[in-house]
């Protein structure tokens, strides 16, 4: 067994954590005859050629041994056989081997078709996975022969799909009447197989479908492209079958109906119209008889974005019980229904947390930028009017300051509860713009710890730069800096201000970078104000390209002062950023002020906007540049249905969204005004 293991040169091959001279041994474990040790190892060794995903070189050659011990290993063959099947699956396996990896796998086909007759059911069912990816090396007929009789629905179901994957279109009778017949995990099975291919279903199989979803059935792990079988089929059907397959469960048994609240919010979260569609399906469930079902509604009017808002007044019942949960380890309908409360901006939300933190529960505002709205406004001045505990207090100023100037109405009563709360409160003041004297003993003592918010405030509002230097002295002398993006985002906005610090950031002046994204984001600030404090470009210059070549978030920091200093001799190295999906966007800004014609940057801003986070800083640009060319684009992105931000918090990117959509709308008005 294994002939040819020790003749690789496994030492000079690389997997997940470096040279791969442990993968011969960890094969041979897998080979071991005490099932612990064998377990044990297959998970160390797909944990380092296999890892996450990602394939490495020390997984090419590794390959042969794999596929031997998925046909004479004592223990965990299915394992092996699924495992060497997701080698060559692309929707499983990623990396730059890939297709040396999916090519090695292919060459040991023939040692997989016994397998689809093996005793084990689990074996079977991987074998009929692994068959196919091997593609064009097998022959269909053996799967098409298995299908004739195997008898196991697990096993059926992967025959299902394999021959789906292989030929659709030459099998299409036989999925359809395995997808109006079968067992429910067959009938899934079938449907997905069809709807990969790009073939109708038959009559009947919404209704055959959603019998089999609500009863559970799903796909095996290897065989999913969305998690579950019912998030792919609400991100792949049309809005009519989606919308009817719903239906259908939700008015089935109350498994059913929280599968379809689960593909109903995947459905939210990719596309624009699904909240219009599908929500009116789903409000209804916020009265169900299950308190399961009604959580999961909930939970999907959370993450739906503002079409939640025609569902407000059933979220504002459900809301008040916040705070007899507050405690409560997990998401709770409460806690959900109030978080979309004030989503949308509506001021039932308020009194909601006021109660628990007046009944002493430490609880956090949601999420850190709520939507501001002039009701809301009114609610929390009222409620902090009253006063209360401190811990009520601290929680409304907390939310006050958060929205910033907007909130400045809200200074005498901040000023007033300044006792009960006077950390918090001050800090709300300097947020809001307004700083008493008061305040600033306590804004003083923060900024004395490092605390940068502060320092900026009594800069700002106070005309004190010595609290602000303090500050970020603090910061630096922490060695490995707290909040290090924060502390470029003061550079950028006080950069004068720091000037006496200059002597003590010199020594990041390297003139190449430093080993770790936060040491670079101080080299950009060093950079910053050393130049402030001399003016003097060529000494920060060797530093700036060194961080700007290095690439990622502080390479876009970089970016930044490139395009205050304008230097030409930085646009070869700005322009490699402009694949870099962290700096793109502040490598285009540089380019712009060296002279770069704005058609010619806009496209990259538009692609920046078209990627999952919806990069938000390229739209400004655009405008800023007043990239007319672009309007034709940012239309489309505004009015297509698939969303732009899918990722981030999953209950955040619905919202996010929407407010990118609204703010594309506006661009194009002003870029056409």
């Amino acid at each position: 067994m294994l002939s040819g293991l020790d003749e690789v040169e496994w030492a000079g091959l690389s997997h997940a954590y470096g040279a791969a001279e442990d993968t011969a041994g960890l094969l041979r474990a897998m080979a071991s005859a005490d099932e612990d040790e064998a377990s044990e190892a297959l998970e160390e060794f797909v944990g380092s050629v296999f890892h996450q995903g990602t394939v490495y070189p020390a997984t090419v050659p590794a390959v042969p041994f794999l596929a031997e011990l998925a046909v004479t290993a004592p223990h965990q063959r299915a394992s092996l056989v699924a495992t060497v099947g997701m080698l060559a699956d692309p929707h499983h396996a990623y990396g730059d081997e890939q297709a040396e990896v999916r090519e090695a796998v292919r060459a040991q086909a023939e040692r997989f078709p016994p397998l689809l007759a093996d005793p084990d059911p689990e074996v079977r069912m991987c074998a009929a996975y692994t068959v196919a990816q091997c593609g064009d090396r097998l022959p269909v007929a053996l799967l098409r022969d298995r299908w004739a009789t195997e008898e196991d629905p697990g096993v059926r179901a992967c025959l299902a799909l394999a021959l789906g994957l292989r030929d659709a279109a030459g099998h299409t009778g036989l999925l359809a009447g395995a997808l109006r017949g079968e067992e429910p995990v067959v009938r899934v099975a079938a449907a997905v197989a069809l709807l990969r291919a790009g073939l109708p279903w038959p009559a009947g199989a919404v209704e055959a479908l959603a019998d089999a979803l609500g009863r559970g059935a799903e796909l095996d792990y290897v065989w999913q492209h969305h998690n579950e079988a019912v998030a792919e089929l609400a991100l792949d059907t049309d809005d009519e079958v989606v919308a009817d397959l719903f239906r259908r469960m939700l008015d089935a048994g109350p498994d059913a109906r929280r599968a379809a609240c689960y593909g109903v919010g995947v459905r939210c979260r990719a596309r624009r119209s699904a909240p219009a569609l599908l929500l009116p399906l789903v409000g209804r469930l916020l009265d169900d008889p299950d308190q399961d079902v009604r959580g999961d509604a909930t939970g999907v009017l959370r993450l739906a974005g503002t079409g939640a808002g025609a569902y407000a007044d059933g979220l504002a019942r459900i809301a008040p019980g916040y705070p007899e949960v507050a405690d409560s380890v997990g998401f709770t309908p409460p806690q959900r229904a109030m978080e979309t409360l004030a989503m949308l901006a509506d001021p039932r939300w308020i009194d909601v947390i006021c109660a628990a933190w007046t009944a002493g529960h430490d609880v956090r505002i949601p999420y850190g930028e709520l939507p501001f709205g002039t009701a809301v406004l009114a609610a929390a001045r009222e409620r902090l009017a009253d006063g209360g505990p401190p811990p009520l207090v601290a929680g409304l100023a907390t939310l006050i300051g958060g929205w910033g100037p907007a909130a400045a109405a809200a200074a005498p009563e901040l000023t007033t509860a300044l006792p009960a709360a006077p950390a918090q409160v001050s800090a709300a003041l300097a947020a809001v713009g307004v700083l008493p004297p008061a305040a600033l003993p306590e804004l003083r003592g923060a900024a004395s710890a490092g605390d940068l918010t502060a320092g900026v405030a009594l800069w700002r509002l106070a005309g004190a730069a010595e609290p602000l230097v303090a500050a970020v002295g603090a910061q630096l002398d922490r060695g490995r800096v707290g909040n290090d993006r924060q502390l470029v985002r003061v550079a950028e906005t006080a950069a004068e201000a720091l000037v006496p610090l200059a002597p003590k950031l010199r020594p990041y002046l390297t003139g190449v970078a430093l080993a770790t994204y936060p040491e670079r984001h101080v080299q950009v600030v060093a950079a910053r104000i050393v130049h402030a404090a001399t003016g003097d470009t060529a000494a920060v210059l060797p530093t700036l390209r060194a961080v700007l070549a290095g690439g990622h978030l502080p390479a876009s920091a970089a970016a930044e002062l490139a395009a205050r200093l304008a230097e030409p001799s930085l646009e070869p190295v700005l322009r490699e950023l402009l694949a870099d999906e962290w700096a793109r966007v502040a490598a285009v800004r540089a380019l712009w002020r060296l002279g770069v014609p704005p058609d010619e940057l806009a496209p990259v801003l538009i692609r920046a906007l078209d990627d999952e986070y919806g990069a938000r800083g390229a739209l400004p640009l655009l405008v800023e540049m007043d990239a007319r060319s672009a309007v034709p684009a940012l239309r489309d992105l505004a009015e297509r249905d698939r969303r732009l931000v899918t990722s981030g918090i999953e209950h955040n990117t619905a919202w996010q969204d929407d407010q990118l959509c609204h703010e594309l709308h506006r661009a194009v008005a002003v870029l056409t005004g």
